[in-house]
């Protein structure tokens, strides 16, 4: 008794090819070498807007701030640094009225006072790392707020050149804020003007 063999063909029924274990193998490895590209470039992207925006909010912050400053400098008629170092100053103003500034490690407070109770406060943010101190020049009749920023790129820089064990002193950019006590330049405009005083000409 003769057995008759039985053969199956896969394209005699239209079904596709099998896939080896090597194609997927390799199809995964770059699905993961383009989803990581991807991951990191986003990653990228959202760290630099991140950035941007908070060099963008403590620029307005500061910009406001010594807009303050000199404002509140020009009008005051004396100065006073009730705290040691500098971390703060009270600049007073006519009518019974004055302003304090504190330093308080990255964030300045500004806190006005009129007639012994608290009217109005502001607060102000400086980069992380800033070294911020009130002076006084007082035979110049001056005044002001000396900051030191650390400066990310050159602290980014100094790092890639030299990676020692030892740490440097980091890069700082310097700013300060002078501006003259009791000098209201507000009211620069309202010049009085003298009388012209006629001469008559003798010959």
């Amino acid at each position: 008794m003769q057995r008759r063999g039985f053969h199956f063909s896969i394209r005699q029924y239209g079904c596709p090819p099998g896939i080896s274990l090597v194609e997927v193998v390799v199809a995964m490895g770059i699905a993961s070498v383009l989803m990581g590209i991807s991951m990191t470039t986003m990653h990228t992207v959202l760290r630099a807007e991140r950035e941007t925006s908070k060099a963008a909010w403590l620029g307005s912050s500061f910009q406001r701030f010594s807009h303050l400053l000199r404002a509140d400098i020009h009008a005051a008629v004396a100065v006073r640094f009730p705290a040691e170092g500098g971390t703060e100053i009270t600049l007073q103003q006519p009518d019974n009225q004055s302003v304090t500034y504190r330093i308080d490690q990255h964030q300045i407070f500004r806190v006005v006072t009129s007639q012994g109770k608290e009217a109005h406060r502001d607060v102000f943010y400086l980069p992380e790392g800033s070294d911020a101190r009130f002076f006084e020049q007082q035979r110049l009749h001056r005044a002001g707020i000396s900051i030191e920023e650390p400066d990310p790129l050159q602290r980014v820089l100094n790092h890639k050149k030299n990676q020692s064990d030892q740490p440097g002193r980091p890069a700082v950019q310097e700013l300060s804020i002078i501006s003259t006590i009791g000098h209201d330049y507000r009211l620069a405009d309202l010049k009085l003007k003298q009388p012209e005083i006629e001469t008559n000409k003798t010959e």
